[in-house]
């Protein structure tokens, strides 16, 4: 009977034939980063989690055995969840990093597959995301939360941030599409009191949706000394952490649902929760037990998480389903619920009338592809490529759902099968993506360098320094031309800035250049950071043209070694230092004329929007308005871009690039 009550209510709503559909739910979708599939505490397989606001929610809801998202890692999933469609169509088929196939290709969702908050958007729902973005934007504001259908944002666009700013950091945080200072709160607390904030403040009469995804419990380890107090009892530190840190975020749960109750729209709220991937145990000390594997691979572990759907006015209370079912069926889902019709770019399927009447299962299939890795699921055999072993396996998931006995020789007819069957979904996906793989992506690389002119993804941090900030040049004069600069503030005697980045190996070091103004003179270190925390190479320079610009060198070019981040240390006191053009080349000699610099690294990659051209690409120069390319001494292109477009035929060795600026020292 229950089940017929629902089913006319669910058509009801659709039709618009009554006060629902005037009063279309609430959304509110929580994505935890990197939780362990044991890691929940209605999962029953962790005793030393609680999480208590969390099992409330899967008490009444829908509770999913079996949900896959579809990629091991954070980004490509987050795409999948938002468009509702497998990721790789459109070239998300890694984490945004620095490989791709050629210049012309930009980290981000595609256009052509709008975003769940496009949708209710269009349909006059407020829609508000928090927290981690790692869906692009720094290289293309195209790719911004408010550009794909949030009317606020608050949160970082990276891949994972600390959850303490006790020291000054440059803009790392964005509200809405501007750069702003980082907040000095918990960053789990600070999450939940934006979600609470705009709960309270928000407008009921217009429903909302809400994409609330905290990086908890993702890395780096820090949780607050009152929280690990309660957890004293565990006695393996990191594990003490993670529990401390899951702990903050399922009681923030607790205070978003307390708020929801308190403006009487809990009841009509659908609440979503799941995590991006599976637990890295040896990285937060997580727990997937007893499922094998972890994030980063395609076994169990890597890509089936925590999932519950919340809404009982509408849907089975206290309810487990068994069926697999991917996270891209929150998209159809959620729009379903809201009476909107579905988009044809969908690969995910309204989970309604399976969790309302039992019948049939969602998916028969389910596709993985990841860099180098990939794997098919049909009903209960599972074929896929180990990465790091270099093999391919197959398991019998029902038979053997913790991946112990591999089938693969066994079973060669269902192995080329289930081959047949990945080969014919691979062919609708995008040749075109980026990542971290260049073998799996593509070998044009973006460059390392800061000019402070674009959003900055990184952290510029510093414990001595009382302020550190991407403000407007003050000082636009003789070698910097440029429309900003990093200033730093009120710093000690000897104070330092320190920022990670993409590694970059010893071919793509050289020479470091920056330029400093400051009103007195100082002695400037660099100091890269190799691969442990605390390895460091030092090179040391002093700012002597005090009042004016100066370009300063460091010589690392015979430097071995992979580099994944640096310090610059100022010591003498100054009230003001102004930074500008953190950038690598080859020339061994200060800059004093920015066009006098010759362009480097001019390489040709063939066009992803036209097979007959060819794409011209260089390193940039800071401080520099246009390049010209000549072909055999003739311009052919002007262009402010590090990239032109030319003819197929034309040999590199024939063309010449060179910088130009129209202002003049």
């Amino acid at each position: 009977m229950k089940e017929v009550l629902i089913k006319i209510l669910w058509f009801l709503m659709l039709t618009g034939s009554t006060s629902l559909a005037q009063n279309r739910p609430n959304f509110l979708i929580i994505v935890a980063d990197d939780l362990g599939y044991a890691d929940v505490g209605y999962h029953h397989l962790s005793k030393d989690i609680p999480t208590e606001n969390i099992d409330k929610l899967a008490e009444k809801g829908v509770v999913f055995k079996n949900s896959y998202v579809t990629a091991p890692v954070c980004g490509p999933s987050r795409a999948a969840l938002l468009t509702g469609s497998y990721q790789q169509r459109f070239g998300f088929k890694d984490n945004p990093g620095p490989f791709r196939p050629s210049p012309e290709v930009v980290p981000g969702i595609s256009d052509q597959f709008p975003t769940i908050a496009e949708k209710l958007q269009e349909k006059g729902y407020a829609t508000v995301a928090i927290g981690k973005w790692h869906l692009g934007g720094q290289e293309d504001r195209n790719y911004l939360p408010l550009q794909k259908g949030f009317d606020h944002y608050y949160g970082f666009l990276g891949g994972a941030s600390s959850y303490y700013f006790e020291d000054e950091c440059s803009q790392f945080f964005m509200e809405d599409d501007q750069p702003i200072k980082t907040p000095k709160t918990y960053l789990t607390d600070l999450f939940g009191q934006k979600a609470i904030d705009y709960i309270d403040e928000h407008d009921q009469k217009q429903p909302f949706f809400m994409y609330w995804a905290p990086n908890a419990v993702h890395t780096p380890l820090e949780a607050p000394q009152e929280v690990l107090a309660k957890f004293d009892h565990i006695k393996d530190p990191n594990r003490r952490k993670l529990v401390a840190m899951q702990y903050v975020m399922d009681q923030n749960i607790g205070k978003i649902i307390k708020k929801l109750k308190e403006k009487e729209i809990y009841d009509n709220t659908v609440i979503v929760f799941i995590s991006d991937n599976g637990g890295k145990p040896g990285d937060n000390y997580s727990l997937n037990l007893p499922l094998n594997g972890e994030k980063g691979t395609l076994y169990e572990g890597g890509i089936k998480t925590p999932c519950l759907i919340h809404f009982p006015a509408q849907l089975p209370s206290g309810k487990t389903y068994d069926p697999m079912v991917s996270s891209m069926d929150i998209y159809p889902t959620l729009l379903s619920f809201a009476g909107i019709p579905l988009p044809k770019h969908i690969d995910g399927v309204n989970l309604i009338p399976f969790v309302t009447t039992n019948k049939n299962q969602p998916h028969q299939q389910l596709f993985w592809k990841n860099a180098n890795k990939w794997c098919v699921r049909q009903g209960d055999w599972k074929l896929f490529y180990d990465q790091k072993a270099k093999k391919e396996r197959l398991y019998h998931i029902s038979e053997d759902p913790y991946e112990k006995e591999d089938l693969y020789d066994q079973h060669p007819d269902k192995v080329k099968d289930l081959k047949g069957i990945y080969a014919q979904w691979d062919k609708n996906n995008s040749k075109v993506a980026w990542g971290w793989n260049p073998s799996a992506v593509g070998k044009y690389k973006v460059h390392n360098q800061f000019t402070f002119e674009e959003i900055i993804p990184e952290r510029f941090e510093s414990k001595q320094f009382q302020q550190v900030e991407v403000i407007k040049n003050p000082k636009k004069q003789g070698l910097n031309q440029s429309e900003h600069v990093l200033v730093l503030e009120d710093g000690e005697p000897s104070s330092k800035i320190r920022v990670s980045h993409a590694p970059m190996s010893p071919k793509e070091l050289g020479y470091c250049h920056l330029k400093i103004y400051a009103k007195k003179a100082t002695e400037v270190e660099v100091h890269l950071k190799l691969g442990d925390e605390t390895e460091f190479n030092h090179q040391v320079q002093t700012y002597t043209t005090t009042g004016q610009w100066q370009d300063l060198v460091f010589d690392y070019s015979k430097f071995k070694g992979k580099v994944k981040g640096l310090e610059i240390v100022f010591k003498g006191k100054n009230s003001k230092i102004y930074v500008d053009d953190i950038w690598w080349n080859k020339n061994p000699q200060p800059i004093t004329v920015n066009d006098a610099s010759k362009v480097e690294q001019i390489q040709l990659f063939t066009s992803i929007k036209d097979k007959n051209k060819k794409i011209l690409t260089w390193k940039s120069i800071p401080n520099v308005d246009a390049y010209e390319v000549r072909h055999k001494g003739i311009v052919i292109a002007t262009t402010v871009n590090h990239y032109v477009q030319i003819e197929k035929g034309i040999p590199l060795r024939e063309i010449k690039v060179k910088a130009r600026s129209d202002h003049k020292l």
